[in-house]
């Protein structure tokens, strides 16, 4: 049996496939190239949808708050943090959770700050850092408060330590 040099696919397979043009030839060749016959492809149909999805319900529970900042930095406040570039844990503070953030213009002092969302609202205490804490909510005005008094940071506000913005939102506890 002699081997075919070329075979042609079934139509539709591959779109507007070119003929294959007959070299000019002097010589009397027997055609030699295989066709398959022609045949309908399947077709698909797709899968219909099922029940639709309910959305979320509107009340849905509120849960943690979330500290997020530059490089992926992600803190939840489920217990009180101190926040600095190397932050100490001490005195009033010292049950708090010691937080390092990276700040390439150094405008974060050491330990800068104290964040604790234990009553369900978000406080800040700006510890005498000195480049100051600054609080901005969503409407946009700045709030600058006075060192060592708790300041509310509500949800959607971007806290500024220095120079250093960092979000805090509130996350949702419901799971689908």
């Amino acid at each position: 049996m002699v081997a075919p040099d070329f075979i042609v696919p079934p139509p539709g397979l591959i779109p507007n496939a070119p003929e294959p043009a007959a070299p000019p030839s002097t010589t009397t060749e027997p055609e030699r190239t295989v066709r398959a016959p022609a045949r309908v492809l399947p077709t698909f149909t797709p899968v219909p949808a099922g029940p639709p999805v309910p959305a979320p319900a509107a009340s849905a529970s509120p849960g943690p708050f979330r500290l997020s900042g530059p490089g992926g930095f992600e803190v939840l406040l489920t217990v009180p943090i101190v926040i600095g570039r190397d932050p100490v844990a001490a005195g009033a503070h010292a049950d708090a959770r010691p937080i390092s953030v990276i700040d390439p213009a150094r405008s974060v002092s050491k330990t800068h700050a104290v964040l604790d969302a234990r009553t369900g609202v978000v406080t800040v205490i700006d510890l005498h850092s000195t480049n100051g804490v600054r609080v901005q909510p969503p409407s946009g005005e700045i709030i600058d408060p006075a060192p060592g008094t708790p300041t509310e940071v509500a949800a959607g506000s971007t806290l500024f330590l220095g120079e250093l913005g960092l979000r805090v939102d509130r996350l949702s506890i419901d799971t689908v």
